[in-house]
């Protein structure tokens, strides 16, 4: 067997392949026998058709399975002698038959890029990184969050009129036009008068009700309401008060902070809710710088793309972007798919090429995955989804996603080396613009 290969890019490689005389002979007899068991020719028993009839009969199929059974037979052994490693699915160009009865074929395939970098390339990136603060309002608002969740409701007596500031449970079916619609119907629901959570219609025909009381609300939505299907329309709803409470919100005091946690006064809950939001700021902020990074090297480190590690990349943003429109009731489908491509395909691109430039960096920084990395981010996985490791793990094991897992954990690690290497520069927030 003789073996070529010809450039088409530096990505992108065609394997010319000439097989010998007795590799085609086994190829065909092997096509043979396939076409043997499965031919049905009338007068014959399945399997037990001639060689010659079917050699007649099926001249065409005998050709082209032999020619994958060649391919078969040589193109792993091509592909080793070549020491060429494809990462898309060759494309098969069958040749022509040799004077001494062998066969030709190419295979069209693409392949990693070389990747070239220097630690000039990586080490001492220049960055600029926001300076992280807890603002006062920030903690005022998480403060209020916690005020909130530990508040308690309070039954009222039935004879209580409805009014703001008061938690009612309803039940309710409404008409859209005289018709029935989607979501127009509910039990046990729960609404705050005075919450803004209701059309002012609606909140204002349920003011003064009293438990176990049913009425009717007519009203029409506003022309801008946001659900466009409702804007407009008349509107027509039975309801009935199943009960109202009151909301009993704790005082932010020393007891408050006691309830909520292991602190002793309402001082420490609020140092302790500024340390969080400076690691939830610090945290994001280091995905910013991470991204900053990326960009930097895919800028200073130039190589060709396969172009199907760009389409598959693409292919992955399109089903979360799928994944996402679904969620709000939408189609992938339902926009321009040109526009889509047009605006996904550079970041797709962009990810490509920090994927691999990430990788070599590792690789040069001599970077793994150990067993007991592996292991921690599996039970971390597992806690995060409530599952059983052992499930985690399997799941894992026999989905073959442990390479992947071990790739993202060099990634990361590749990530943070080059944080610390870089020369980072502390700047002030921007003021946002009123």
């Amino acid at each position: 067997m003789k073996t070529l290969i010809e450039d088409v890019s530096s990505v992108k490689k065609r394997l010319k392949v000439e097989v010998d005389a007795d590799v085609v002979a086994e190829a065909r007899m092997l096509a043979m026998k396939e076409l043997q068991k499965a031919a049905k020719v009338e007068g014959f028993r399945p399997g037990h058709v001639p060689p010659q009839i079917i050699e007649q009969r099926f001249a065409h199929e005998i050709k082209h399975q032999m020619m994958e059974k060649v391919v078969d037979l040589t193109l792993l052994t091509a592909l080793q002698q070549s020491q060429l490693t494809p990462i898309s699915r060759p494309e098969i160009e069958p040749g022509l038959s040799t004077a001494m009865g062998g066969i030709s074929y190419s295979a069209l395939f693409e392949i990693l890029p070389e990747i070239t970098v220097k630690e000039k390339d990586y080490k001492g990136l220049k960055l600029e990184k926001t300076e992280v603060t807890a603002e006062t309002t920030e903690v005022d608002q998480e403060l209020l969050r916690l005020q909130q969740a530990m508040t308690q409701l309070e039954p009222l007596p039935t004879e209580t009129a409805l009014a703001a500031g008061h938690v009612a449970t309803i039940d309710f079916k409404g008409l859209i036009e005289g018709k029935e619609y989607k979501e127009g119907e509910a039990k046990d629901f729960l609404v705050e008068l005075g919450a803004g959570g209701l059309l002012p219609e609606f909140e204002k025909a349920l003011t003064g009700a009293k438990t176990g009381e049913e009425k009717e609300i007519h009203f029409s939505y506003p022309t801008d309401y946001f659900n466009k299907d409702l804007a407009g329309k008349k509107a027509e709803f039975k309801v009935k008060v199943k009960d109202i409470r009151k909301k009993n919100v704790p005082k932010l005091d020393d007891d408050f902070a006691k309830d909520v946690g292991d602190y002793k006064s309402l001082k420490e809950v609020k140092e302790d809710l500024s340390k969080r939001i400076v690691q939830a700021k610090e945290s994001q902020q280091k995905g910013v710088l991470y991204n900053a990074i990326l960009k930097q090297l895919v800028e200073k480190v130039k190589f060709e793309i396969p172009e199907s590690l760009a389409n598959s990349e693409l292919a992955h943003m399109l089903e979360e972007l799928t994944a996402e429109l679904k969620k709000r009731g939408q189609k992938l489908e339902d926009l321009n798919p040109e526009e889509v491509i047009k605006h996904y395909k550079p970041e797709a691109e962009f990810r490509v090429r920090g994927f691999l430039v990430l990788d070599k960096v590792a690789h040069e920084e001599k970077m793994e995955a150990t067993d007991a990395e592996v292991e921690n981010r599996l039970k971390a996985i597992a806690t995060n989804i409530n599952r059983p490791f052992e499930e985690v793990r399997t799941h894992y094991e026999k989905n073959r996603l442990l390479p992947s897992l071990k790739t993202r954990i060099i990634h990361e690690k590749a990530l943070e080396f080059l944080l610390n290497e870089a020369k980072i520069k502390i700047v002030k927030p921007k003021k946002e613009k009123k």
